[in-house]
């Protein structure tokens, strides 16, 4: 009986700072940054939005890993009325990577889409709905429009 209990907690002993090493060699969890957009230019999403028209040709995922301590690999899974169409994997080469994909909108193929972000392991870090046509869809975001200037003093309605 000593020898059955002493067995047991010697194999305790061995394992327990097997396992203390094992959780703190884990690498931090990576945090990513996303933005769906219409395309990416020197590396700088384009076109951000979450409500595309129909006739988009593209959306792009744009993404921004931040924590990875070695080099990795993220996915891009790209996800039409809740099947699976496009898995893209992507490196991740240092503590802050920018990195993106685009997915091909066929023609026909609006509605319901999801792009999931996930790491290495498995684990969806991000999901990101979006739509494609409709009578709601948006225009690019602000900051990708151009404004037109007017001279003070005026305003668009007056017609005189």
């Amino acid at each position: 009986m000593f020898r059955k209990e002493f067995s047991i907690v010697a194999i305790i002993a061995l394992v327990m700072p097997v396992l203390a090493a094992a959780q703190s060699d884990q690498s931090p969890a990576l945090t990513v940054e996303t933005e769906l957009c219409a395309s990416v230019e020197e590396r700088m999403p384009v076109g951000m939005n979450d409500n595309f028209s129909s006739d988009i040709s593209q959306v792009c995922l744009w993404s921004r890993i931040l924590g990875c301590t070695d080099t990795t690999v993220i996915k891009h899974v790209w996800f039409y009325q809740g099947d699976e169409v496009s898995a893209i994997e992507l490196p991740v080469r240092s503590s802050a990577w920018r990195t993106y994909s685009c997915k091909t909108i066929p023609s026909g193929w609006s509605g319901d889409w999801v792009v999931k972000v996930i790491d290495a392991g498995g684990n969806v870090l991000k999901a990101i709905p979006f739509k494609v046509g409709g009578a709601e869809a948006n225009t690019p975001a602000a900051e990708n429009i151009p404004v037109e200037s007017k001279p003070e003093g005026t305003s668009a309605d007056s017609g005189k």
